[in-house]
């Protein structure tokens, strides 16, 4: 590790002023958990560390005026007991449950973990299906974007070198509204996603399904809607049957998303037993199933 200039701003404001100082050659810390690691073993060089976690005005997690908003600050593990967020937006409980170790739940934030999108991510793929937007401000203003505007760019994010991720957020789920993720990884414990799914379905009284959002992460460099499994559900009734096709269709898209890669064809099933349970777990928020398609 070679040195750096190393700063712990306490506020916000403290923060936006660095990185306009540094005119985007600094690097910005939040938990640490992907930074440290990039920086110990060479694989990033820097001029200068900003760690922005003694930032309290960027840790909370609020519903007002029928939307859910995170700060960047806010931990896996804070996420993972929320009551709101057990209760209301299953999905991602799910996802902050299953991230890492208790010790990365207890360091890694969701801002972090959005502005890297490392292609094993956990929460960018939950966050994209729940149509979820972000806030980015620098001293010179503030800007705000769809997570998918924000991932539009194949190789980088859409955040300028003077900004900070401040704020993610998405409409509170409503009545008719369930959410479910799932992953798969090759071993038990710490699981890397090998493939991830997540599902927001919102259905009317008669139970058939007037809006699906579906996202496939692991498989390209950024999670993926999938607007042909979503053009499939709407209209249709909640049931096992309807959601029994998706597997086949998300595995014929996951093979054509990588078609020479040597996971491929690993890939490829895995979905299919990622969608049953997903979808299973749709079911089971509206009281339809015990889960398993």
């Amino acid at each position: 590790m070679r040195a750096f200039n190393f700063y712990t701003p306490k506020t916000l404001a403290e923060a936006l002023e660095l990185l306009a100082q540094y005119k985007g050659s600094a690097t910005v810390a939040a938990g640490g958990t992907d930074i440290v690691i990039e920086l110990k073993e060479r694989r990033r060089n820097t001029d200068c560390v900003i760690s922005i976690n003694k930032i309290k005005e960027l840790r909370y997690c609020e519903v007002a005026a029928g939307q859910v908003r995170i700060g960047a600050l806010t931990t896996f593990s804070d996420l993972e007991n929320n009551p709101y967020i057990k209760d209301k937006v299953k999905g991602l409980h799910s996802c902050c449950a299953h991230v890492g170790s208790p010790q990365i739940r207890n360091l890694g934030t969701i801002g972090g973990n959005v502005v890297n999108c490392s292609v094993a991510g956990d929460s960018p793929t939950t966050l994209m299906a729940l149509d979820a937007s972000v806030v980015l401000r620098s001293k010179a203003g503030k800007r705000e974007m769809k997570l998918t505007d924000f991932y539009a760019d194949r190789k980088k994010t859409r955040i300028a070198g003077d900004e900070l991720l401040t704020e993610i957020y998405f409409d509170a789920p409503a009545k008719g509204v369930a959410t479910a993720t799932m992953k798969l990884g090759k071993r038990k414990a710490l699981v890397i996603v090998v493939v991830g799914l997540s599902i927001l379905v919102e259905k009317d009284d008669s139970d058939s399904i007037t809006r699906a959002q579906v996202v496939v992460g692991g498989v390209s460099p950024k999670p993926a809607r999938l607007p042909k499994v979503e053009e499939y559900l709407i209209g249709k009734p909640v049931s096992k049957n309807t959601f029994a096709p998706c597997a086949g269709m998300l595995s014929d898209i996951v093979g054509s998303m990588i078609p020479t890669r040597a996971s491929m064809p690993y890939k490829r099933e895995g979905v299919k037993g990622v969608s049953d349970k997903t979808f299973g777990r749709i079911l089971v928020d509206f009281g339809l199933g015990e889960g398993g398609c």
